[in-house]
């Protein structure tokens, strides 16, 4: 795929920004960042955290955990099945969906990506801190029963904080105290 002239200013701005540092980017300051829902935050994102090392603490973390070491509103043979089909989902995640993304964006560097034809930039790494400025409006969302209790096993998992941001061309973020309007 041809690589558009908004992203490759995209790409070209966040490696002159990275050039500049010494230890090389680890953390990204994204400020007033907007969700789909509406909600504004502050956060802050580590993108040198292995998601493959995390990955594999939290398989370890589910064959070993008990149950009876946390409060859980899914019944223990849910919680069983949900820790059995994150475990599976871990070892051989989706290769389809992955595969069919690898054309599209650019990699800056580990957890740094441009799509392609959009320019948008997209951060994805280990979120170590959040503040909230205004609060979104999220759907009532009816999931399963399995679904809730998969749910209740990722909020004790390193994996459950990884998160991707995608930032605008007009935004501005900061990575290692460079600041980046795109």
């Amino acid at each position: 795929m041809e690589i558009s002239t908004k992203a490759l200013q995209v790409i070209n701005l966040v490696k002159n920004a990275v050039s500049k540092s010494i230890t090389g980017v680890s953390f990204f300051s994204i400020k007033d960042y907007c969700n789909s829902f509406g909600e504004v935050s502050n956060q802050l994102i580590n993108v040198g955290i292995n998601y493959e090392k995390s990955k594999q603490k939290d398989i370890v973390f589910l064959e070993n955990i008990n149950f009876a070491d946390y409060t859980f509103k899914s019944s223990l043979i849910l919680l069983e099945q949900a820790k059995n089909e994150l475990i599976a989902a871990f070892v051989k995640p989706n290769e389809n969906r992955s595969n069919g993304q690898i054309d599209a964006y650019t990699t800056i560097f580990s957890g740094v990506k441009v799509h392609n034809e959009t320019g948008k930039l997209y951060v994805y790494g280990y979120r170590q801190s959040k503040q909230v400025l205004i609060e979104g409006v999220y759907p009532i969302v009816k999931s399963k029963p399995l679904t809730i209790a998969k749910d209740e096993l990722r909020k004790l998992l390193k994996t459950g904080k990884f998160t991707q941001f995608s930032i605008e061309v007009g935004n501005t973020i900061k990575a290692n105290g460079e600041t980046l309007e795109l």
